[in-house]
């Protein structure tokens, strides 16, 4: 459903701390079912419920890297896989995403390095160890390119993602998440980005797609700045596949013009809602443009505001990034960054937290209470109140046009008030912008 339709430590201290065992019906029921149906064209409803929080272990990836291949010296410290979702539970995370790269035997060039009963055991063991400290699994991954020129390199792709589809059913992860593809040198001659979709990628996706069916496991489609640049982009490759078992990923970091390095000057948020109604996850990033930009942070807020206004149902996975010359990169670091991770989860939680009321409600009970306070020398509040109050009245009709119309008259209403102070002025103002921002980011 479109959305112009619908509507849109010390930390080290902490892996050692005792854990409590759950049994295996608690930790699956933390795990959220798949995404709900998106609300009718007759009504809808701001989702106010406690998002479960997952915390994907590649906020890890250079310190489990460590790990896996025995580095030493100028590397990051190492931490185990095992450890890293230890971390997680003790962090306060509800879930946690398992990335295939951080199972021994995994390699992004070859089919895997290990034999295939070994890699199972140590995923089974991974999904025993969730089960035991009450920690789910939101999802997992493989990195793949199915727009390389090479069809022999695809085909080995696809071959890769089967197999780690079948570990993804053993970790007891509802999805695993999949790329498009980089952009290929041979992008002019051969058809441009239609050409090489249609005849490269969209054939890989059905064929993967149809396979993690048969397994029980979705797929889950990345956009990743590459050939799913885009909203448009990415929603239409999902289109032109036609398989109900595959869905989107939704990189907050990663949507930008096509072939832009970063996403600087980029409405991320627009597209970050627009692919949202066909989402099963959605990844939160600390920046809109990407790791390597210097733009801004994302602000949380208005992305979980607009994320609640959708009434979205599936998973939250945070990836915690780092610049590769940021001197803080866990390269960098003598212990592996939990304070930057624990941070980051902070952040995000913060957010969910401060837009978890509904906003139409909380403006008008905030105009109410400055009316009633002494910030307007008559009662004039209360005609914004009402204003407020049926805005929200024409979002649970799904009539957005009728609330736009309603969010509107009040902003002008409010910067046209003459009997109000400035303090009061300034308070609301600031609280109907947190409104209006995700109102257009959803809505158009």
């Amino acid at each position: 459903m479109n959305r112009r339709q619908a509507l849109k430590a010390a930390m080290t201290a902490a892996l050692a701390a005792p854990l409590a065992l759950n049994p295996l019906s608690q930790a699956v029921a933390a795990t959220p079912a798949a995404p709900a149906a998106q609300p009718s064209g007759t009504s809808r409803r701001y989702n106010s419920s406690v998002y479960p929080v997952s915390m994907s272990l590649y906020c890890f990836n250079q310190n489990i890297n460590s790990w896996i291949k025995g580095r030493s010296g100028k590397s990051a410290p190492p931490i185990t896989t095992v450890d890293a979702i230890t971390w997680a539970k003790n962090a306060g995370c509800d879930q946690v995403d398992i990335t295939s790269y951080f199972i021994p035997g995994y390699d992004t060039h070859t089919m895997p390095t290990r034999p295939a009963d070994e890699i199972t055991a140590f995923a089974a063991d991974l999904r025993t160890h969730c089960d035991n400290i009450g920690i789910g699994v939101s999802g997992t991954g493989v990195f793949n390119d199915f727009a390389d020129p090479d069809d022999s390199r695809r085909e080995l792709d696809v071959q890769r993602t089967k197999f780690w589809t079948d570990i993804a059913a053993v970790l007891g992860a509802p999805g695993i998440r999949v790329f498009s593809g980089v952009v290929p040198d041979d992008l002019d001659t051969a058809g441009g980005w239609e050409g090489v979709t249609r005849s490269r990628i969209v054939p890989a996706l059905r064929e993967v797609t149809a396979y993690a069916a048969a397994k029980g496991v979705e797929v889950t489609l990345q956009n990743h700045g590459d050939m799913t640049a885009t909203a448009e982009q990415t929603l239409q490759m999902l289109d032109w596949v036609g398989d109900a078992n595959l869905s989107i990923m939704d990189d907050t970091g990663y949507f930008r013009p096509f072939q832009a390095p970063t996403g600087d000057d980029y409405d991320w948020y627009h597209d970050i809602m627009k692919v949202l109604p066909r989402s099963s996850s959605i990844q939160v990033k600390r920046k809109p443009a990407g790791a390597e930009s210097d733009g801004p942070m994302m602000d949380y807020q208005r992305l979980f505001t607009g994320l609640r206004l959708s009434d979205y149902r599936g998973y939250l996975p945070c990836e915690r990034l780092w610049d590769k010359d940021a001197a803080d990169n866990p390269k960098n670091q003598p212990t592996p960054p939990f304070e930057q991770i624990a941070s980051f989860l902070d952040e995000v939680k913060a957010g969910l937290a401060s837009s978890q009321a509904d906003p139409f409600s909380a403006l008008a009970t905030a105009i109410t209470r400055e009316g009633q306070s002494g910030g307007f020398a008559n009662g004039s509040w209360r005609s914004l109140a009402n204003m407020a109050d049926q805005a929200g009245q024409e979002f649970a009709r799904n009539q957005p046009a009728a609330m736009n119309a309603h969010l509107a008259n009040l902003q002008r209403g409010l910067a046209s008030e003459q009997n109000i102070t400035p303090a009061t002025a300034q308070t609301l103002q600031a609280q109907l912008d947190a409104l209006l921002l995700p109102v257009a980011d959803v809505f158009g």
